[in-house]
């Protein structure tokens, strides 16, 4: 896109992206070495126009001459609104004029520099980040060492100034140079500070102080860069270390793992029509597995002892009957969930049987072989056929038949002649045919 080789190139050390006087567009914020020069410029800007980059803003620190500023940062970092730029400037392990904070200034078109912290003793300081550790509305500031003592520090705004919250020193390590991340290193949901000093330090909130949550050890010489970041994708951090050129030169990437011997939780939802805890109608099943560690590999059922299938989708059922269902879950560790079984039962419609006899006229016998009672149910007997004088319909209505329930229902008659004998109750009917003499009907199957 562009080459920038103008005021401020001296020996570039790092860059950083980020809208430092909150205009509503992204600069690219340079850190440079000016005591590798000709230029006064430890920080600068440049903004992009059209078609090529222009250097907007510039900083050179107090006491700073014979110093570079090896890393940048940007975030608001005192709460008002605004973006600071976060910055170290050092000689490389002989003099620090310290860490400073530049809030930028539309009024005089520049930045006013404040001090962060300058009181470092022996030692100086290098790379540098910013995340919101004990989460307390103010983000800290992280720095670590580069000459002295291999050191890191916390520095969190306090309303008027910065303070010192946290500093911890490794005696026998490397410097930590660029090895400075803040951020979800182990996927807690809380930002972490790590930085290496050969061994890599995670410093993290427990609620009431900070503390070493972990120490990683595979480094074995300086480390020049700290990220953290999903590399591959699978929706977690990963943390990424890289030694020196002049070392190993080994890079290494770090996922924070929890052991998975919880199996998943498999859920089962029923839903349909019910009447007294009988479905009266189609049921629809959906099975939702959860699992808080590896995650859900799949989920299987089985219906009323047929194979087992890989659930998908919900799915119908759709048969009367009583109906098991028997299913589970795996995850991504292979823990199996114990099998659950869920039972229902499905009625779309009640289960009456009828029975004709004869007899001083005719009776319909009726049973509920349903597991619902029934109510207000209309019936009717007819007789075709023959000679009927008397009886030959005859209909009304059942209030209420409980289940396992008989009733007899009669029609009386006065005849001559074969006849046929129809009866429905609700949606049930049957037939026979019998012989009507006189008041009697006879014969009948």
């Amino acid at each position: 896109l562009d080459c920038y080789d103008g005021d401020g190139v001296d020996f570039l050390y790092d860059v950083y992206a980020c809208d430092y006087n909150d205009d509503g567009h992204m600069e690219v914020i340079v850190s440079n070495a000016p005591n590798m020069g000709t230029s006064p410029w430890h920080v600068y800007a440049l903004r992009w126009e059209v078609d090529h980059f222009v250097a907007e803003a510039f900083w050179s620190c107090p006491n700073g001459a014979s110093c570079e500023c090896p890393m940048v940062w940007g975030g608001d970092v005192d709460n008002d609104q605004k973006t600071e730029i976060i910055a170290d400037v050092s000689n490389d392990g002989s003099f620090t004029p310290g860490t400073w904070a530049l809030n930028w200034n539309p009024e005089i078109d520049d930045w006013d520099a404040v001090p962060v912290w300058t009181d470092y003793d022996d030692a100086t300081v290098y790379g540098i980040g910013i995340a919101d550790i004990d989460e307390d509305g103010t983000p800290e500031i992280g720095v670590g060492s580069y000459g002295g003592t291999p050191s890191g520090w916390l520095f969190e705004w306090d309303g008027d100034s910065y303070e010192m919250v946290w500093h911890g020193e490794y005696p026998g390590g490397e410097p930590v140079i660029e090895s400075v991340a803040l951020g979800d290193a182990d996927n807690d949901g809380h930002a972490e500070f790590v930085f290496g000093t050969q061994q890599v330090h995670i410093i993290a909130w427990n609620g009431e102080s900070y503390y070493e949550e972990a120490t990683l050890t595979d480094p074995q010489s300086m480390l020049a860069g700290m990220n953290i970041c999903d590399f591959d994708s699978d929706g977690l951090n990963e943390l990424k270390a890289c030694e020196i050129i002049s070392g190993s030169g080994t890079e290494f990437i770090w996922e924070y793992y929890i052991p998975d011997v919880i199996p998943p939780v498999t859920t089962c939802t029923l839903s349909g029509e019910m009447q007294e805890e009988i479905f009266v109608s189609n049921v629809s099943v959906s099975l939702t597995a959860t699992d808080e560690g590896t995650g859900v590999l799949y989920t299987k059922y089985k219906l009323d002892g047929n194979d087992w299938v890989t659930y998908t989708e919900s799915f119908l059922v759709t048969e009367d009957g009583n109906h098991t269902l028997v299913f589970y879950s795996v995850d991504r560790n292979g823990n199996t969930e114990e099998q659950q079984i869920r039972m229902f039962t499905i009625q779309h419609h009640p289960l009456l049987m009828l029975t004709i006899t004869g007899g001083k006229g005719v009776s319909v016998i009726i049973e509920n072989k349903g597991l619902l009672p029934v109510n207000k149910i209309p019936w009717h007997i007819n007789l075709s056929g023959g000679i009927i004088l008397k009886g030959s319909a005859k209909n009304g209505i059942i209030p209420q038949l409980l289940p396992g329930q008989q009733k007899t229902l009669t029609s009386s008659v006065i005849g001559f002649g074969k006849t046929l004998i129809t009866a429905s109750v609700g949606e049930a009917s049957t037939s026979a045919h019998g012989f009507v003499l006189l008041i009697f009907v006879v014969g009948v199957q």
